[in-house]
């Protein structure tokens, strides 16, 4: 059984099946700030984060690790969040507090497409000791500009943020230190997952007039910065035998995120002043939060034992991707439409909101009621489906068959399948435009309207077709059949998008 799931899965380790996947997603866009740090939640506070960043301000690097807090309240679709930072490193004899507030206007586009433009309030407080020395921010300039791109599954996003710091040493204003903040960020949102990543660079001039023998200084630094959560779920078997179940499947989460820098700073001589020598500086660091354990539920699937979907199957009957205990499941049995949009909405489940916004509004009396009409003739409003099929409808994950019928207990087909899984995470537009030919066998035979899809989940690698390379688009589906698609999809959706949004950037 496992030697079968060995060889369909790349990534199993010593007989135990473990997918590498992140957690239902807490870490939205901006959980790491834009002070080039990064962040990790604190489980046991209420909007709070475990931090850390750097400081070029002295010439030399220093970790400044603490706390961050944010807070973020929406009134009349504008975001204020407030950001507040308590940070130390105690061999360096450095501490930081700094308080921040954005605000954000947002902008729904005609497409769908949401562009946010974020500024300050007012200056933020910002205060840096470090040794005996104090900076001080006077002015600080900051512009923020980020679309939003919503998909059925995810939330797609992609931005910029500029500014320029200044501070006063010591409470001198003739010597001070400007930081120039050039940044670019990625991230997205799901379910199974949220990432972000942030690649800064700073330019640093230090302007020291205000002593006997002034001087000057320059430099650089580039800080990349990325935030994931991600789970594990594994195999454990019972010591016991005289007990009700065979092993189970324990879902292990935590969160974990990396910052990475390269600074060009000068050499400092023995009285801290600049040489003409200039230093490279390199490292990472990272931070984890504990993990939280979780068992799944242990599916009656007996009928299993030896096969080699054993093990994925009893995952998504964990997931609750399938429903049911597995008492009566059929591997063999060609599932429906009804079935396959059930499991596939259950596998691309809502997105969960930002859990440090709260929002308020002016409450409005509405007396007119409308009346639910179902997008489908041949499903009805009672149907125990129906809020699934509908939410399947709305975000244009299927249209149905044509003239508003769904034939919910019509066997689903390739086609139809995988263009509802493409459709689900928005990624048709990776397919070649406008000609697409698809790797497959029987590309001719792919209709029109899956084309695009199909091509795009041969690439992710959710469906390369059959064993002989024959995409059968008109084929039916099998339990077995959408296990492995469900299972794939999972696994995408979970370790893939955090290797392009992280892995790959960082290793740049």
């Amino acid at each position: 059984m496992k030697a079968g799931l060995m060889k369909w899965i790349g990534f199993f380790v010593v007989a135990a099946v473990i997918i590498l996947m992140p957690m239902e997603a807490l870490a939205v866009e901006g959980t790491l700030g834009y002070e080039g740090g990064i962040s990790a939640v604190n489980v046991s506070e209420d909007n709070e984060y475990y931090y850390t960043e750097m400081c070029f301000l002295t010439g030399k690097p220093i970790f400044l690790s603490g706390t961050l807090t944010i807070d973020k309240r929406v009134r009349n679709d504008i975001e204020t969040a407030t950001y507040t930072y308590r940070l130390e490193n105690a061999e360096e004899a450095a501490a930081l507090t700094r308080v921040v507030i954005y605000e954000t206007v947002s902008d729904t586009k005609v497409n769908g497409q949401i562009t946010e433009s974020t500024r300050l309030t007012r200056l933020p407080t910002e205060r840096i000791t470090i040794g005996g020395d104090i900076y001080t921010l006077s002015d600080y300039n900051f512009s923020r500009s980020l679309l939003t791109d919503p998909k059925p599954a995810l939330n797609y996003y992609a931005g910029e943020f500029a500014g320029r710091k200044t501070y006063v040493v010591n409470g001198n204003r003739d010597n001070t230190i400007s930081v120039g903040i050039s940044g670019r960020l990625y991230a997205y949102d799901q379910y199974w997952s949220s990432t972000q990543t942030q690649k800064i660079q700073y330019t640093l001039e230090a302007r020291m007039m205000g002593e006997n023998d002034p001087y000057q200084w320059g430099g650089s630094a580039e800080v990349t910065v990325s935030t994931t959560t991600r789970q594990q779920i594994k195999f454990s078997e019972n010591e016991p035998w005289q007990i009700s179940f065979d092993g189970g499947y324990v879902r292990r989460t935590w969160e974990e995120a990396v910052l990475d820098y390269h600074a060009r700073l000068p050499e400092m001589d023995s009285e801290n002043r600049p040489t003409p020598v200039l230093k490279d500086y390199k490292s990472r660091t990272g931070i984890s939060t504990p993990p939280v354990l979780e068992r799944l539920m242990v599916p009656n699937i007996k009928q299993l034992n030896g096969h080699w979907a054993q093990e994925p199957v009893s995952i998504l009957f964990g997931l609750e991707v399938i429903p049911g205990t597995g008492d009566d499941y059929n591997i063999n049995k060609y599932i429906t439409r009804r079935e396959f949009v059930i499991m596939l909405m259950q596998a691309v489940r809502d997105i969960p909101a930002d859990p440090n916004v709260r929002t308020s509004s002016l409450a409005t009396r509405n007396r007119n009621k409308t009346v639910e009409v179902s997008p489908f003739i041949d499903v009805s409003l009672d149907d125990p489906d129906y809020s699934l099929i509908k939410r399947a409808y709305e975000n244009r994950i299927t249209a149905g068959t044509g003239r508003y019928y769904f034939e919910p207990e019509s066997y689903i087909t390739y086609a139809e399948a995988i263009k509802m899984i493409v459709s689900a995470l928005g990624l048709e537009n990776l397919a070649p435009w406008p000609n697409t030919n698809t790797p497959y066998v029987d590309n001719d035979s792919i209709p029109a309207y899956a084309r695009n899809a199909a091509s795009v989940a041969y690439s992710l690698g959710i469906f390369q077709g059959d064993e002989r390379g024959f995409f059968n688009p008109s084929g039916r589906i099998t339990n077995e059949q959408a296990a492995k698609l469900f299972y794939n999809l999972i696994q995408y959706m979970g370790d893939e998008l955090v290797k392009d949004y992280s892995d790959r950037i960082l290793s740049f």
